[in-house]
């Protein structure tokens, strides 16, 4: 008896081993955060910005435009939201919160220019046009208007086709932001990779 106990025993302990495994990774791919490492929300590296009016989104920290501080700008909660007018040609956004730091390059210059790098691409807002408030609710970024980030980005996507390009519907891939970046990109559909890679996140 003891023998046929230990055996058991050990097959419950292995079953909920899997469980929390199993419920620690349902819990990190619903996440809807960005990683913290990531100050620089827009734009992203090596893009480029056809117009000297530049929007730059960052997470609180000290933002700084080919070294010159940005600091006094405006400020909101947890995020700053700057505006500014950057003459054409090539910079670097710096971005340090503590000892966490991040650097941006951009270009300012029309597409197709002899000023842009190799394989630097056009950035593209996201949303194309809309404030923050077209997503976000209150004084703090990180709340949206509606009660997942999946059904604030349904407001203007089409959620009855949503299948037809991703291969699974909207129940399963219930968070937007793991593939895609909502700020905006240099990237086709602004995914945050390739596709084989990002279905990888799931389908290791």
């Amino acid at each position: 008896m003891g023998v046929k106990s230990t055996h058991a025993s050990c097959r419950e302990t292995r079953h909920l081993v899997f469980l929390l495994v199993f419920l620690a990774s349902a819990v990190n791919f619903t996440t809807a955060q960005e990683p913290e490492t990531l100050g620089i929300l827009r734009p992203t590296d090596q893009s480029v910005i056809e117009t000297e009016e530049v929007q730059i989104i960052a997470r609180k920290g000290e933002v700084r435009l080919d070294g010159k501080s940005l600091g006094s700008e405006h400020t909101q909660g947890k995020r700053e939201i700057l505006s500014i007018r950057v003459s054409p040609g090539k910079h670097e956004l710096t971005w340090t919160n503590g000892e966490v730091a991040q650097k941006t390059r951009f270009v300012v210059a029309p597409s197709g220019s002899s000023a842009v790098p190799a394989g630097w691409k056009t950035y593209k807002p996201h949303p194309p046009q809309a404030e923050c408030q077209h997503c976000h609710a209150g004084e703090t970024p990180g709340n949206f208007k509606e009660a997942t980030v999946a059904e604030t980005c349904f407001t203007c996507h089409e959620q009855k086709t949503f299948a037809v390009g991703h291969a699974h519907n909207a129940e399963v891939l219930a968070e937007c932001v793991l593939c895609h970046n909502p700020h905006g990109s240099t990237g086709n559909f602004h995914l945050k990779m390739a596709r084989d890679i990002a279905c990888k996140q799931c389908h290791g």
